[in-house]
């Protein structure tokens, strides 16, 4: 499975939150959200491609299509954890643990309730 462009995580997030919906519900939810609503055509390109590299599904009622998402937040969240894992710390957990523990400033007790919730997994 690809990585998604950033317009097209956008949208997924949309439909994660949402649930089955429309490319219609999409740009409402998006004018909600920002207070400009896109082209049909430029929300409708975006879900044509989430759909194609199987992201979404859809089921159609007449000229309707009404779309899901084919996998989780939580599934597409961990394969991009992994795949940062691979692409960016030469696959080792212990350098990603120690770049964030640096970047983010965390305490001991941070890091040790951290180690405590991977060890429970």
């Amino acid at each position: 499975m690809r990585q998604l462009t950033k317009a097209q995580e956008e949208i997924m997030q949309l439909i994660w939150d949402i649930g089955e919906c429309t490319v219609g519900n999409l740009r409402d939810e998006i004018e909600n959200r920002t207070g400009s609503k896109p082209p049909h055509s430029t929300v409708s390109a975006i879900v044509l491609a989430l759909d194609k590299h199987g992201f979404v599904t859809h089921k159609t009622y007449g000229r309707t299509f009404v779309y899901c998402a084919a996998l989780s937040r939580e599934q597409y969240g961990r394969r991009s954890l992994k795949d940062l894992l691979q692409n960016y710390f030469g696959g080792s957990p212990n350098r990603l643990v120690a770049h964030l523990a640096k970047r983010e400033n965390l305490n001991i007790d941070e890091v040790s309730d951290l180690l405590r919730k991977l060890e429970e997994e």
